[in-house]
């Protein structure tokens, strides 16, 4: 079995940890296509409810700007269409996976997609590592991220990682590693790490 193509690099910020009661603030998405970018996607989103003062400290996104941006049913078409039949890569994916599906959910739409976890990933190349969150794996790789816990720069810093393990890791290793990762189940919600 060859390595997917067709890949979704996915990060979220949100109002929390809850699928059920919080809701996304910010999408950011790298779609790749046979190993090139084919499309960036980010974009605020309005969650129609209130948001923790810890989370607007982390990641600076406010109230006040997500007043006049789209909520996520004006944007749920666009997201489903970028999504659909491409591979969904996260970091602690079952977090951002359970929360695009409740959101689609709340619309009656059925977002089901193959999808595999960056952290996973990272410790079956990277045994050795003391660590595996995102801050770790731009420290290890030396990833540029301007704006971290922002969703865009964090989705990309996934997608430079995909690239660099494929540089460090021989080829026949690192696609057994995505394959194991892929095949792994992932529980539809795991806790936040927000660290990662």
């Amino acid at each position: 079995m060859n390595l997917p193509d067709n890949l979704c690099f996915v990060d979220l910020e949100t109002t929390g940890t809850a699928t059920n009661y919080h809701r996304i603030i910010e999408i950011g998405i790298v779609k790749v296509a046979n190993g090139q970018i084919v499309r960036e996607y980010k974009q605020l989103v309005n969650p129609q409810t209130y948001i923790d003062p810890f989370i607007t400290s982390m990641t600076g996104i406010t109230e006040e700007v997500l007043v006049h941006a789209p909520t996520f049913a004006q944007i749920k078409d666009e997201v489903f269409e970028l999504l659909d039949n491409a591979v969904f890569v996260a970091h602690n994916v079952g977090f951002d996976y359970g929360f695009l599906r409740s959101e689609f959910k709340r619309y009656d739409i059925s977002f089901i997609a193959n999808h595999f976890c960056t952290v996973r990933l990272s410790r079956i190349l990277f045994p050795n590592w003391e660590r595996h969150n995102l801050d770790a794996v731009i420290n290890h790789f030396n990833i540029p991220c301007t704006n971290r816990h922002r969703a865009y720069d964090d989705a990309k810093v996934l997608y430079e990682f995909w690239k660099k393990a494929q540089q460090t890791i021989d080829e026949e290793t690192f696609q057994q590693a995505v394959l194991r990762t892929l095949k792994e189940p992932t529980p539809q919600q795991e806790s936040i790490c927000f660290a990662c």
